[in-house]
């Protein structure tokens, strides 16, 4: 009903909503991520750290233990670039989507390296208490801020297909949750502060937007959807 209400209009109404959006979620994700950073870096506390660290405490048990290590593994390092390979070969090969290909690889790739560059900028020392063993800092969040990109391109990449609409929507909330809990287990094993999954989530939501934004732009000129996009021929 909304496309139909759209395609009556003189002018492309629904690619404005989409870049409206777009850009007021990017803000708002930037935002988040700056007024975290400079707290971080002015050395405050952050109270929300304290209050959900200390829920998390009181839940662990043997059983969800292990059932977050097996959570957590779906956004490591390893197990991502393992996804990205077979979902470039389906894109590839499959789909010859080689424009998806291209974005999808600098998407998760860039936002790995972002996120290196990030961590050794702020240099936060991981908590102490922590079920797990990792290496390195801690802010922004790695496995937050790579399930976020991984994760959310694909739904992205869902969306965009011809699917029916009942699987869209069922991919979608499987997506999200596993972002979610991806998250929620890095806090629970002690091994990041929920400061720094939020930040890995506001700076992958940037990257991410940043990256379906430049993938949107090749295709709206290639189908020449919008108006300064059509070229002008000679009378």
């Amino acid at each position: 009903m909304l496309r139909e209400l759209a395609q009556k209009l003189p002018f492309p109404i629904l690619p404005l909503i989409y870049v409206v959006s777009g850009l007021g979620l990017s803000f708002l994700s930037l935002n988040i991520f700056f007024e975290l950073s400079e707290d971080l870096m002015e050395n405050e506390v952050f109270e929300f750290d304290q209050v959900i660290i200390q829920y998390v405490t009181d839940i662990r048990s043997d059983t969800l233990t292990e059932v977050m290590k097996v959570i957590t593994f779906f956004g490591s390092k390893d197990i991502l670039t393992l996804l990205l390979v077979g979902s470039l070969i389906w894109l590839i090969v499959k789909r010859k989507n080689y424009w998806g290909a291209i974005f999808y690889l600098i998407a998760v790739a860039g936002g790995g390296l972002l996120n290196l560059g990030l961590k050794h900028w702020f240099g936060r020392i991981r908590p102490e208490d922590s079920l797990i063993v990792e290496q390195g800092f801690s802010y922004p969040s790695g496995h937050a801020m790579g399930s976020l990109i991984y994760y959310g391109f694909l739904g992205y990449l869902v969306v965009r297909s011809r699917r029916g609409k009942p699987l869209k929507i069922l991919l979608t909330i499987l997506f999200i949750s596993a972002i979610l809990l991806i998250g929620f287990s890095r806090v629970y094993l002690g091994v990041h502060y929920p400061s720094d999954i939020a930040a890995g989530f506001s700076a992958g939501t940037v990257w991410l937007l940043l990256c379906i934004g430049g993938l949107e732009s090749i295709r709206a000129y290639q189908k020449r959807t919008l108006p300064f996009f059509k070229r002008k021929h000679p009378q």
